[in-house]
């Protein structure tokens, strides 16, 4: 099996997948530059992770690799429908940076979803539908605009939650429903921006509630907290 990189400026760029053995490629990465038809990818039979970077239309033929299970899509254009994910059997996702017509975009439910990443993805304002993913193992949220967390009680299987510049995030006290987790890694840095929701503060309030969790990281620019530091602060 192989990795094949294909860096995409006109749609002459695919026929270097021709030359291959289709069979062969479980790992493809894509660099699109132009307006190309994905329809290409549905011959790869034995594809297992593909990452999309660039702006594309039509994300759907993604739905006829059956065989994927890490997908990663990072697009500069719009996209405003993620239903095409449900006809796949993903372990993995990674979604970052795209914008979309839909004021509230939605991922639909995926069964063997393991670990998802989203990043700076401005649609994706209500995080509850993250509550349903109950094979879920590991969450990184990067520079979204929800204000709020999410019931964590249906995910029995989470290991590892990253929250990363989560600014408008108004408190944590959803925190408190994880039944259990290795890690819980809170990061923000602030430049030249005012601090609306502290998250220090936040963690202080439920900490005492988070008995649950192994560990848990507070990194404020580059000012770090353990749960040891923090209830020491707690009880000041």
């Amino acid at each position: 099996m192989m990795t094949v990189d294909i860096e995409i400026n006109s749609a002459k760029d695919t026929e270097h997948l021709k030359a291959q053995n289709m069979d062969d490629i479980d790992r493809l990465n894509l660099y699109i530059y132009t307006n190309i038809s994905l329809k290409f990818i549905q011959n790869l039979k034995n594809l297992k992770s593909l990452l999309i970077a660039g702006s594309v239309k039509d994300l759907s033929p993604i739905s006829h690799c059956k065989s994927i299970k890490e997908l990663t899509i990072s697009s500069k254009g719009a996209i405003n429908t993620l239903d095409f994910l449900q006809e796949l059997s993903l372990e993995s996702l990674k979604l970052e940076g795209f914008t979309s017509k839909s004021e509230n975009l939605v991922i639909p439910d995926l069964p063997s979803l393991r670990n998802m990443e989203i990043a700076a993805v401005s649609a994706i304002n209500d995080l509850a539908f993250l509550g349903d993913f109950s094979a879920i193992e590991r969450i990184s949220l990067f520079e979204l605009n929800s204000p709020k967390l999410f019931d964590f009680s249906k995910l029995k299987q989470l290991k590892e939650l990253r929250l990363i510049n989560m600014f408008h995030l108004k408190d944590l006290s959803e925190l408190a429903t994880i039944n259990s987790i290795d890690k819980i890694y809170i990061q923000e840095f602030y430049v030249n921006r005012k601090i609306r929701n502290h998250k220090k503060e936040a963690l202080l309030k439920i900490i005492p509630d988070l008995k649950q969790a192994d560990i848990i990281e507070l990194n404020i620019n580059n000012e770090k907290f353990n749960r040891e530091a923090l209830l020491q602060e707690l009880n000041k």
